[in-house]
């Protein structure tokens, strides 16, 4: 199980394990990780578990967060990231050790842009190098049927992205992730599960196959699957 160490100037101040499916951080109250910081807002960014990895994103704070010094939108985390938030920093440590890292866990990390350069003593996480033989990657699209959220109907949506999300967060999302071995439909939060051909997929990961109609998140859509593209 993934952990959380909290620390300000150095000094250790608390350590959680991720343990739930969502977990929000600020200095609001009504926070899961509580951060008495001013220079925080007061819902400022959130950690997703998506299957074996763990997504942080920034809430649209005032002041941003880092991910070892670099500007953060949406990234999946690697063991031993630093995560800035203010004066404060969370350093990230996953139970799945460098060299049990899989190749499909290299490439969703490798897939991420990064902008900037890592702040001075900042943690750095050993990613292993991608093999010299090709690669191949799925390349696949939902049509949007229907919708309650900002894609509009009858609209391609293409599964170009690491992560896809669909929903609100704080109410109902669902997530589609692009792994070598396929495009995988999860639940990340809400009352009610995704439903692939009308059938809840539950807790788990679902892999999509092609012409499988996906309820999630006020959308129905239709999962197309192209033909596998070569990566080197």
């Amino acid at each position: 199980m993934a952990k959380l160490v909290l620390s300000l100037n150095g000094t250790v101040l608390d350590q959680r394990f991720i343990d739930q499916a969502s977990i929000s951080i600020g200095r609001g109250a009504n926070n899961d990780l509580v951060i008495n910081d001013p220079q925080l807002s007061r819902e400022h960014a959130r950690i997703v578990t998506v299957g074996e990895d763990q997504i942080v994103e920034d809430l649209a704070s005032s002041n941003g967060t880092r991910v070892n010094g670099s500007p953060l939108q949406r990234q999946i985390l690697q063991h031993r990231d630093t995560i800035e938030l203010g004066s404060h920093r969370l350093l990230y440590l996953s139970s799945r050790v460098a060299a049990d890292v899989e190749l499909d866990r290299t490439l969703l990390i490798k897939a991420l842009p990064r902008h900037g350069t890592a702040a001075e003593g900042a943690p750095v996480a050993a990613v292993p190098a991608l093999r010299a033989a090709k690669i191949k990657l799925p390349e696949g699209n939902v049509r949007v049927l229907a919708s309650s959220g900002a894609h509009p109907v009858g609209k391609s949506v293409a599964l170009d992205r690491v992560v896809v999300t669909f929903g609100s967060p704080g109410e109902q999302l669902a997530v589609i992730t692009r792994r070598p071995q396929g495009y995988f439909l999860t639940h990340v939060e809400g009352q009610n599960y995704p439903r692939v051909n009308q059938q809840s997929i539950g807790a788990a990961p679902r892999a999509l196959r092609d012409g499988d109609l996906i309820e999630a998140a006020g959308y129905r859509l239709e999962f197309r699957l192209a033909e596998l593209a070569e990566h080197k």
